[in-house]
């Protein structure tokens, strides 16, 4: 359970994109990242992980940053999630991801997925 899923990869990375000031910072202490838990909720997921603290964190005023809305394939389906990066003394530590639902309006359970088996299609909005 070291490793990001495809899917937390895609969102760090978009997230990363977004800081003009501190994206290089942040990309390089998500690149050693460790995963030490991932919850998944039914309705989303919490992917905790330890980065390097023997660097600066990265300058970014919030606790958190807001991540992309996504179109993100599950099983057949199509699901709108979002996504939130949580700072911890200014580093990252946690990736949470959370459905809006599906285009007929449902939701998926994703207690009965494999999150390791979702796919991000790209960005909605």
């Amino acid at each position: 359970m070291t490793k990001f899923t495809d899917l937390e990869r895609a969102m760090l990375a978009a997230i990363c994109d977004t800081q003009v000031d501190a994206g290089e910072l942040l990309q390089a202490a998500l690149g050693a990242a460790r995963v030490t838990k991932r919850e998944n909720t039914g309705h989303g997921f919490y992917t905790s992980f330890e980065v390097d603290r023997d660097r600066p964190p990265p300058t970014i005023p919030d606790r958190f940053v807001e991540g992309p809305n996504y179109e993100v394939r599950v099983g057949g389906q199509i699901l709108l999630m979002g996504f939130i990066l949580w700072l911890e003394d200014g580093y990252p530590a946690c990736l949470e991801g959370f459905q809006y639902g599906t285009e007929a309006g449902g939701d998926i359970d994703l207690q009965t997925e494999d999150l390791g088996e979702l796919v991000a299609l790209g960005p909605n909005g």
